[in-house]
């Protein structure tokens, strides 16, 4: 088997999804190939990538929309251009379904990583929601194996496609980070907050960002990951050196493993926000870090009855305050959610999607 796989931006620092694919591709020993929308200013040479367009930044805006059609269509085009090409690996709706509609004409294989549903992402006007939900199900339908990140995903869709693979770290990316943790300077005794990942409106900016304020020199704050929106500019700009840019998937493990408490915050006025399967959440629970979190979504509640994180009502930045500072006074509050992690066991992330990997061989001629 040879596989593709099709997905947006560096595979390697934006889209840690992929990073821990490529791994457990690497250790069955399939050969593979990025084929990705390159929305960077900078070029970059990346071991196995073959950029299929350049255009765009990232963000919203209609120059975007564009290049959302343009993607699509040109990646049809390549798809159908291929017709041995091997298994196609689908980061999301966009890369998938060019996919699916080469798969109407000739065999086309493809597993859809349905990793975010695009229908529950945006408050669509309801005809338009109601023709992604359409295309979602055309998708799934046809692809060979149909990968989600958790139950609340699997609602109302009883085909056998269907495969649960969480948000988990990967084995290998955890150990690689405890040693680059353990390489880091000594910290100064302040209670250390991690705020990682994409920092945008929705995932609570302004609310973190008030907190920082709020704790300037009583908390320690650190942060990384993509910047969406002014109010996350300011953060960073506010944290300054602390504010430490895009990193790869082990330094952002690491940078946790080096910090007391974790910030993760999702609107949940977004229907995909209420079936949040985060990464960072899983990633505490494997690590035992204990995290923030905000009331209003379903899929916190194992976490919220083990008392196993904090809570903080969304867009409240002055609770968000209050409560760091409380736990900064207490650090007992960080061990009881510590002990509430220890009772969630998942499994690796590699060790499950090893058997998708291993089905997809099966089903390769």
């Amino acid at each position: 088997m040879q596989a593709i796989i099709l997905g947006q931006g560096n595979p390697y620092l934006k889209n840690p999804y992929l990073a821990k694919l490529s791994k457990v591709l690497d250790s069955a020993q399939v050969p593979y190939e990025f084929w990705i929308w390159s929305r960077d200013k900078q070029a970059r040479d990346l071991p196995k990538v073959r950029v299929l367009l350049s255009f765009g930044s990232w963000g919203g805006g209609a120059v975007n929309a564009l290049g959302y059609a343009l993607w699509v269509l040109w990646l049809s085009v390549r798809v159908f251009a291929q017709p041995r090409a091997g298994v196609y690996f689908c980061s999301r709706l966009d890369a998938a379904l060019p996919c699916a509609l080469v798969s109407t004409v000739r065999r086309c294989r493809y597993v859809f990583l349905d990793r975010d549903k695009l229908s529950k992402s945006y408050a669509w006007p309801a005809p338009v929601k109601r023709v992604i939900e359409g295309l979602e199900r055309f998708v799934g339908r046809r692809a060979a194996l149909h990968v989600v990140p958790g139950d609340s995903r699997t609602q109302g869709n009883d085909s056998d496609n269907v495969r649960v693979v969480r948000n988990t770290p990967h084995t290998d990316t955890i150990a690689r980070a405890r040693q680059l943790a353990a390489a880091l300077p000594p910290r100064d005794g302040r209670l250390r907050v991690l705020v990682s990942g994409l920092i945008s409106p929705e995932r609570g900016a302004k609310m973190m960002r008030e907190a920082i304020d709020a704790c300037a020199g009583k908390i320690d704050f650190v942060a990384a990951g993509r910047l969406l929106g002014p109010d996350a500019q300011r953060l960073a700009d506010g944290l300054g050196e602390r504010y430490r840019g895009i990193v790869s998937n082990e330094e952002a493990l690491a940078m946790l493993l080096d910090s007391d408490v974790v910030l993760a915050f999702y609107d949940p006025a977004l229907e995909i926000n209420r079936l949040a399967e985060p990464n960072k959440w899983f990633d505490c629970a494997a690590l035992e870090i204990p995290f923030f979190t905000n009331p209003g979504l379903f899929t916190s509640a194992p976490f919220e009855q083990r008392h196993a994180c904090f809570l903080a009502d969304y867009g409240d930045g002055a609770q968000l305050a209050r409560e760091l500072l409380r736990i900064d006074a207490d650090r007992s509050l960080l061990e009881a959610r510590r002990a509430g992690l220890r009772q969630l066991r998942y499994e690796a992330w590699d060790t499950a999607m090893a058997r998708v990997i291993a089905e997809c061989a099966e089903l390769a001629p």
